[in-house]
């Protein structure tokens, strides 16, 4: 499980980034990569612990806890976000992996990029991930995927030896800094480094890690989640290191980054062979990150808009309490007794000219009674019928009772299908349009990167809820360095936004003056 997680974190987006990173800012943000590592694992370790101690994942406790706050057709407005936040963030990352998806095929020797090609690939996709997802053997890839990624690492680990490493910029690297932006083509440093943070550590990791920690101790899955991490670290700072390969001094023309940039190299040092295997290790990425994806997505959407156990008891409590109150009105029969006496009356003031043409005697006369009196008291009951879920009699009210007992409310099926087809289509549509797809890639990952603040606002406010940590409560130094890595993702996230809303306006007044 924890090496299918890692395969789906080192996924196109993984390796256009990186290599983007050091080819248009050298080593300068290694620093970024080790921090986006640390968060990962803060993050989805506090995410595991939640799905041990409390037996719910992040979207379950979601749903519990605001279940009584503010509704959209009998789902929490934070779920709502949650959902939605998810199923956009989570389509522009599969059109980031179809794009590398493409880019994978394209960096195989030999192969020319044209429409047929990049229309017949991407449907191609479309029908595989859709299979496997269908027929649930996303498991049994879990091994095949985890070698195709140690495939990577070796390719990578060999071009870095044959290459050289400075290790005076490595070191330089792992400071924190902004670098300043030496290409008209190149990213801007603070997109760069939230697509770095946001392709590392992945929002829906948390509900998707969430689902593979059920049923397994904490032990394991802390050791699981390291491994994945920093298996994912490594990979990601060797790219960076060959993608820094390509870097060049600033000068007055400079080549906006591509894969085929980084094919060159790869087949300057190992040649075609490396590019071969460096292009199947892509593909089986790319693959990884379109079944995780959807998958995720779908499991997030289903966890917040799937009814949970307290909600199912609330509504149980409800009509108890609506039977206690139709049990106390059977008791004292206020109704019947009200019913009776009218109808005794009107006997009663009846001719008795007309009781002796019908033969009633009184025993007769007080059955008639009964009888409009019940037929009376149904009539009525049937109005408060439409009221509670409860039968017009004692025996029916417990009966209706046992059968409103019913299993808890679960996202439509055909709902959840529609959520992957959805994120799948888009992507193929998109990408056969020939969009540019490192700028596809770019989007993706800054979009995400932003989501990830919130996320991670909302399992640090479950993290730290005793409804579901009562058993092994947060520690202080746990809340501490959650928070500062909040802290610090918020800051970068914002910085981004400000920057792409005010960016324009500020240039055009720094130029005015």
């Amino acid at each position: 499980y924890w090496t299918m997680l890692a395969a789906c974190t080192v996924g196109p987006g993984t390796v256009v980034t990186c290599a983007r990173a050091g080819a248009e800012y050298d080593l300068s943000l290694i620093w970024a990569l080790v921090f986006a590592s640390v968060l990962a694992y803060t993050l989805q370790e506090g995410t595991a612990r939640l799905t041990i101690v409390s037996g719910k994942s992040l979207g379950q406790c979601l749903r519990v806890k605001y279940r009584h706050g503010a509704k959209i057709y009998d789902t929490a407005v934070v779920c709502w976000l949650v959902g939605v936040s998810v199923f956009i963030g989570n389509t522009l990352y599969e059109c980031n992996n179809w794009a590398g998806g493409i880019d994978a095929i394209l960096a195989i020797p030999g192969t020319e990029n044209t429409t047929v090609l990049r229309v017949v690939c991407c449907i191609l996709y479309a029908l595989a991930v859709l299979a496997l997802l269908y027929w649930d053997k996303t498991d049994m890839l879990g091994i095949l995927l985890g070698f195709m990624m140690m495939c990577m690492v070796a390719l990578f680990l060999a071009v870095v030896l044959f290459m050289g490493l400075d290790i005076k910029a490595l070191a330089f690297g792992l400071i924190p800094n902004i670098p300043e932006k030496k290409f008209d083509s190149s990213a801007e440093p603070a997109d760069i480094i939230v697509s770095l943070v946001g392709t590392t550590s992945l929002g829906f990791n948390l509900f998707l890690g969430g689902s593979m920690a059920k049923g397994k101790k904490l032990e394991s899955s802390q050791r699981g989640i390291l491994f994945s991490t920093v298996s994912a670290l490594e990979v990601s700072i060797l790219i960076l290191i060959v993608g820094a390969g390509t870097y060049k001094e600033p000068t007055s023309h400079h080549d906006v980054f591509s894969i085929s940039i980084l094919s060159g190299l790869i087949k300057e040092y190992i040649g075609e062979i490396g590019v071969f295997v460096f292009a199947v290790g892509f593909v089986a990425a790319a693959l990884s990150s379109m079944l995780a994806v959807p998958l995720g997505a779908g499991l997030t959407v289903e966890s917040v808009f799937s009814e949970c156990d307290e909600e199912r008891d609330d509504w149980e409590a409800l009509n108890r309490d609506h039977e206690d109150v139709w049990n106390s009105a059977i008791d004292n029969k206020p109704i019947l007794k009200v019913t009776a006496e009218t109808e005794n009356s009107r006997l009663i003031a009846a001719p008795s000219a007309s009781e002796n043409k019908t033969g009633l005697n009184d025993d007769t006369a007080h059955k008639d009674d009964e009888e409009a009196g019940s037929a009376a008291g149904e009539a009525t009951l049937s109005s408060d019928e439409a009221k509670v879920p409860l039968k017009a009699n004692e025996d029916g009210g417990v009966a209706m009772m046992e059968e409103g007992r019913r299993a808890n409310k679960e996202l439509p099926r055909p709902v959840y299908w529609a959520i992957i087809s959805v994120m799948v289509l888009i992507a193929t549509i998109v990408i056969s349009l020939n969009a540019p797809r490192v700028h596809v890639i770019l989007v993706a990952q800054v979009f995400n990167g932003c989501l990830l603040p919130f996320f991670a606002i909302c399992l640090l406010v479950c993290l730290n809820d005793q409804q579901f940590m009562s058993a092994s409560p947060q520690s202080t130094w746990a809340n501490c360095f959650l928070f500062t890595s909040v802290t610090i993702t918020m800051f970068l996230a914002s910085n981004v936004l400000l920057q792409k809303l005010f960016g324009h306006l500020l240039s055009v007044y720094g130029v005015g003056m």
